[in-house]
């Protein structure tokens, strides 16, 4: 597949290019997924259909020919990405949690600010198929410091609301100085500590061997109590535990995955 490049302001402004690229009129995407990728295709104009996965986030069979999203999840999916490629035609990825990740299908995405926390905004769009568009540039300003819980949420605000554009120079100015193998490492390194604490626990099977990009640690527990639990140990220990993610439709995957999978950050604490 004949990849281009594509520097965008976000990862869900991403999924829009691709949308009008492929003129998709409706896509599948999984119930349990961040609540801005619905808000994107809504935008577009996009039909969705749901589907579900499995506890090791494996989805549920699919038309052959349909146009399907599937995520990364958590950066430790490749396994069943490099499976899915092989049987849907139209499948697009989104590694907004799996950054090192090689793109596959017709167009794969990523999210800059996602995994570094210095970048505020900024997507990389692997597409098959670019459209003749006239894209303004971000000109958003802001300093390299790590956003606080309340100053996250303001941006996220920001970025509900920003068209597409191409990536802004402040990101690209400080995306150029970062050092990937160090960051990469730090990640792999933290990933195997913890699964080497919770592996023998945690309800999700985990073949550490092929995991190049971990986003989190996953820790999935039984019941919402024991999660509950580990949170507090966790937070006690200096960690900011996230909920992925808040708004799920009613599903299996939002009484399993939202209430009892501990997402255990893998950046400094």
């Amino acid at each position: 597949m004949n990849y281009s490049l594509i520097k965008l302001n976000t990862a869900r402004n991403c999924l829009r290019y691709i949308v009008r690229a492929y003129n998709i009129k409706e896509i599948f995407i999984p119930y349990y997924l961040c609540a801005s990728v619905r808000t994107s295709l809504k935008k577009e104009n996009c039909k969705i259909i749901y589907y579900h996965i499995n506890r090791s986030f494996e989805p549920e069979e699919l038309p052959k020919n349909v146009y399907i999203l599937y995520p990364n999840y958590f950066g430790i999916c490749s396994d069943i990405v490099n499976k899915l490629v092989k049987k849907y035609k139209n499948l697009i990825i989104d590694n907004a949690h799996a950054f090192y990740e090689p793109p596959k299908g017709i167009a794969s995405f990523y999210s800059l600010r996602k995994f570094f926390p210095y970048l505020q905004n900024g997507a990389f769009l692997y597409t098959s198929k670019i459209i003749d568009m006239t894209l303004h540039k971000d000109d958003y300003k802001y300093s390299s410091h790590l956003l606080n819980y309340k100053e996250i949420c303001q941006n996220e605000n920001r970025l509900d609301g920003e068209d597409i554009k191409i990536i802004s120079d402040t990101t690209l100015n400080i995306f150029s100085d970062m050092d990937f193998e160090s960051e990469q490492k730090q990640r792999l390194e933290k990933f195997q500590y913890f699964h080497n604490k919770y592996g023998n626990t945690n309800c999700l099977n985990i073949n550490r061997n092929n995991i190049q990009s971990p986003f989190i640690y996953p820790y999935l527990l039984k019941t919402s109590n024991e999660a509950e639990h580990v949170v507090k140990e966790l937070q006690n220990s200096g960690y900011v535990i996230y909920k992925y993610w808040h708004n799920l439709p009613d599903s299996f995957e939002e009484k399993i995955f939202y209430t009892n999978l501990v997402a255990i950050p893998l950046n400094a604490k």
